[in-house]
């Protein structure tokens, strides 16, 4: 669910992006590369904006139409007990679609992992060989670095730029941002001055763009958001708008269009002979793909060309700003989900354990069972606070809160064992106890069989709440103190069945006290068992004392 949240948000984000390139297609390049630089960054950043910053919702008909109490059930109800939890066929079904889309999930995360190694991989190499390229250098004649200088101070660039001959015949190319290296081809003393003159403009131009940090940027993000062919498309578009903002520039200085045009039709022809790796570098080469286009803009003179202006980066830049932040921070109903498992005090599954949700704010109840893996889920929560309550036969009652900002919550629920209780009446004609039980509400009924289904050797372990309530084989009447009144107890059952730490919760009385904790002591019962393993049980204890009328 996140990572579809997570592709939808940001390919909003670079769809309104490219749109936006598309309809500036009459502005000039330089424009639209920056429109789509900042929608590239933007996108990337749209997860991190999400977890930073508030989120918001839209009042959905989901969220408002329950709003006279009616209770929203979301899931299959299931048949309660454990033979019948064991056996039915619904609960089978939800354990197996819970399954796969724990496989789904738990297969998503190590391919997306894969894909980022594998397109880092590729970056890494692509930035090793630019350092080869940098190594095989060898001395330049004085007239191209003249010409460089001269360049540089027409663009006004003022970082000392190196001059690297490549080995290959077929390579120009520009990287680097605090140093920058252009990198010339190995028959670069062959060129005629109106060639040299014009790569070199065109690199200085990438230079003084920063295009290679922006390229380099745009790459990380591809590489993490790999699998969104959007990503793909707009750095794509990056680069052809980078090389297209270069040429605008050159011929910004005075070059003829024509003799561009040619220039760069004659490189193509000669590097088309030669076998072309890709660096992660701005390149002047065009691509075939891309070598009509940018020819056919040279040659038309009625394009914008000019550079854009810093009013148009800050207002650009807001602009996209804008539109990511409710982007980025909008709770989208269908997506956003509360998930977990419920367990017993020894960490075993609850199966068909009642999952209730309630938001007090616009008064609406979610309630949903766990399944046979002691999973639950409610899809399609709005932003809020909410109250979780989960029961289950012969457990306490837990209730928790929590709040939905936008992310997918996930929880484990830990619930106890509820406490036994016990209600004694004693009179005062012969100090006997004239009535006394046990309320049948504390633990519930095990089914007929149960312990030898659940504790055989090879039975599945992984569910519990499992309980065999504990049956009183020694009961001690109190005798009558002599006053009349109550007194509440709080004892615990040991794993032996003897009562320990008696406690007074209250008394009408203190005389009423010993008579009641003498009686209770002497008590014992058979063991508790959680799953078949003896476990401690709190019990309640209301002794009433009364004079015989």
């Amino acid at each position: 669910m996140a990572l579809i949240a997570l592709t939808v948000k940001t390919s909003l984000i670079l769809t309104l992006g490219i749109l936006a390139a598309f309809t500036l297609r009459r502005r000039s390049a330089a424009v639209r590369h920056w429109i789509l630089a900042s929608t590239v960054l933007c996108a990337a950043a749209a997860p991190a904006v999400g977890l930073l910053t508030p989120s918001w919702s839209l009042p959905s008909s989901s969220a408002v139409a329950p709003a006279r109490g009616t209770s929203v059930d979301v899931s299959i109800n299931l048949v309660t007990g454990p033979a019948a939890r064991l056996a039915s066929a619904p609960v089978a079904a939800a354990g197996s679609s819970f399954a796969v889309r724990e496989f789904i999930r738990a297969a998503v995360v190590p391919v997306w992992c894969f894909g980022i190694l594998l397109n880092l991989s590729l970056l890494l190499t692509g930035m090793f060989r630019l350092l080869r390229l940098r190594s095989s250098h060898a001395r330049l004649a004085p007239s191209i670095i003249d010409s460089l200088n001269h360049i540089s101070a027409v663009f006004g660039l003022r970082r000392k730029v190196m001059m690297v001959r490549s080995t290959r015949r077929a390579v120009i190319l520009t990287w680097g941002f605090v140093h920058p290296k252009v990198v010339l081809p190995a028959d670069v003393d062959e060129w005629p001055r109106e060639r040299l003159d014009v790569v070199l403009a065109h690199e200085v131009a990438h230079i003084t763009r920063g295009d290679w940090i922006v390229q380099t940027a745009a790459e990380l993000c591809k590489a993490i958001y790999w699998f969104n062919p959007l990503f793909w498309i707009a750095c794509a578009r990056l680069r052809y708008e980078s090389e297209r903002a270069c040429d605008d520039a050159v011929m910004n200085m005075g070059v003829k269009s024509h003799v561009y045009a040619s220039e760069l039709l004659e490189l193509a022809r000669s590097f088309g002979r030669h076998r072309h790796a890709w660096l992660p570098a701005p390149a002047m080469a065009a691509r075939a793909s891309n070598l009509e286009r940018r020819v056919r803009a040279m040659l038309n003179t009625h394009l914008d060309r000019g550079p854009i202006t810093r009013a148009g980066r800050c207002a650009s830049a807001l602009a996209l700003v804008a539109i990511t932040l409710p982007i980025a921070t909008f709770a989208q109903g269908g997506f956003v989900t509360f998930s977990g498992i419920v367990v017993d005090p020894q960490d075993r599954l609850l199966p068909a354990a009642t999952i209730t949700v309630a938001d007090a704010r616009r008064d609406v109840k979610h309630e949903t069972k766990t399944d046979r893996n002691g999973h639950f889920e409610l899809v399609g929560l709005p932003a809020g606070d909410y109250t979780v309550e989960a029961t289950f036969p012969g457990f306490r009652t837990l209730t928790d809160t929590f709040a939905v900002n936008g992310q997918s919550l996930d929880r484990v629920l830990k619930m106890q064992v509820s406490e036994l209780q016990e209600t004694i009446s004693v009179t005062s004609d012969d100090g006997s106890m004239t009535s006394a039980h046990q309320r049948g509400n504390a633990f519930p009924k095990p089914a007929p069989g149960w312990t030898k289904a659940v504790c055989a050797p090879g039975a599945a372990t992984g569910v519990g709440g499992n309980l065999r309530a504990p049956r009183k084989i020694k009961d001690v009447a109190p005798g009558y103190p002599g006053a009349d009144g109550n007194v509440q107890l709080l004892a615990t059952i040991g794993t032996d069945g003897s009562v320990t730490d008696i406690q007074v919760g209250k008394t009408d009385r203190p005389e009423l006290a010993p008579a009641a904790i003498e009686a209770v002591r002497q008590w014992e019962f058979t063991p508790t068992l959680l799953n078949c393993v003896p476990i401690e049980v709190q019990m309640n204890v209301r002794v009433s004392f009364r004079q015989n009328q």
